[in-house]
This record gives structure tokens, sequence and C-alpha cells, in this order.
């Protein structure tokens, strides 16, 4: 009586055992084949285990990272320019900028006058236009290399009215337009320089005060 009692146990743990062996995992979503593991029981002898004992499942993760592009906060082209007498002395100032682009961009600059303007009336022989250059120093790093990018125009190239021109960085900055420049972010160096000698033209200047307004924009590159 003892000795069928031991059998019996032992047939129940082989039911058990096989039962267990035998139950199918849940196939991942990801996987195109059914995947199997089986349980392993230590205290089962003379059974030869199938395997694996893991059902291991490959998923792929995948992300994007959309490009930004803008002037870093409080670090835009802004203020004001003080030429100062400029039929008497040459001028130059820099106006200082931050870009943060993560990817190609471009740059333009417009002006409202196309030149240093007075508001007095002119005649015969006297000018109200003081002309003046706008360069642009644009360093940029890629992460592989590194450089600047600088192009130089007269004002007159980049009046608002004057429509299409020669130079690289007129109009308004868009995905084709403008002064292209590599990867930037949070680089130090950028500016805007605007600068003429003593004005020396034919006609007198009138006496005044002369101004103009540049708009400068940015853009993704295409």
């Amino acid at each position: 009586m003892v000795e069928s009692r031991d059998i019996a146990g032992w047939m129940a743990r082989c039911a058990t055992a096989a039962l267990a062996a035998f139950a199918l995992a849940q196939p991942a979503a990801a996987s195109t084949a059914p995947i199997t593991a089986y349980y392993y029981d230590p205290a089962l002898t003379g059974y030869s285990f199938p395997g694996p004992q893991q059902a291991v499942m490959t998923i792929d993760v995948k992300a994007s990272i959309g490009g930004t592009c803008g002037f870093a906060t409080g670090a835009a082209p802004s203020g004001t320019v003080n030429a100062g007498q400029i039929d008497v002395s040459a001028w130059t100032q820099d106006v200082p900028f931050t870009v943060e682009c993560t990817a190609p961009w471009r740059i333009a600059v417009s002006s409202q006058n196309g030149a240093l303007k007075t508001a007095a009336a002119g005649a015969t022989g006297y000018a109200t236009k003081a002309p003046y250059d706008v360069a642009l120093t644009l360093p940029w790093d890629t992460g592989f290399a590194t450089g600047t990018v600088t192009a130089s125009c007269p004002v007159a190239e980049i009046d608002q009215a004057a429509g299409s021109t020669p130079c690289d960085f007129e109009g308004a900055a868009s995905t084709a337009n403008g002064l292209l420049v590599p990867r930037s972010f949070g680089l130090s160096g950028s500016k805007m320089t605007v600068s003429a000698p003593a004005y020396s033209g034919t006609d007198v200047l009138v006496e005044g005060t002369y101004n103009d307004t540049l708009v400068v924009t940015i853009s993704p590159a295409s």
C-alpha cells in the first residue's frame, strides 16, 4: 500500500510538470513568429528539458527630433547705434546676438530707408541720405567641424523697397532665402557690424538727424 501511494504521487507530479512544460507564452505584438518558453522543474528527474526558459522578444523603439531655430532668450539683436557726426568722422559699431539653431539656418537683414536718412527737405546740391555698410559674422559648429560665415553688403542693397539685389542676406529669411549657415547653437561671437567712412559724397548733407531701422530675421534652411 505504501508503494502504491508513492507511485501515485510521483505520477501526479509528472502530470503537473508536463502540463507546465507545454504552457505557451503570449507572443509579443512586434513578433512575426510564435515564441515558446518552458518551465524548468528542478525536482523532476529523468525528464529531457526542451528549453528555453525565457521568451526573448525584440521591440523597435523609434524617436525623432524636430529642428528648432531662433534667437537665444535675451540675446536677439537690438538697441540703438549712435554714429555721431557722419560727415566728420568714420564710424563703426557691432550689434551682438546669439543664435540657437539645431540644423542649418538662414539669416537676412532689411533696411527701412536703404541709408541713413533725414526728414529735412533737400534741394539741388544737397543730400538727405548717407550710405553705410552692413556686415555679418556668424560662427558655427556642427559637432564635427567649426567655422565662421561672413558677408558684407552696402545698405542700399538691403533696402526693403529695392527688390532682388546681389546681397546674400537681403530681404526676410525663409527656408530658401538668406545667408546660409551650418548648425549654430548658443555660440558667442555672432554679430552685425554697421559702419561707414566719413561722408564724402558730391552733394552736401542737409543739417538734421539721420536714421535707419534694420530688421534681422532667421529661419531654418530647407
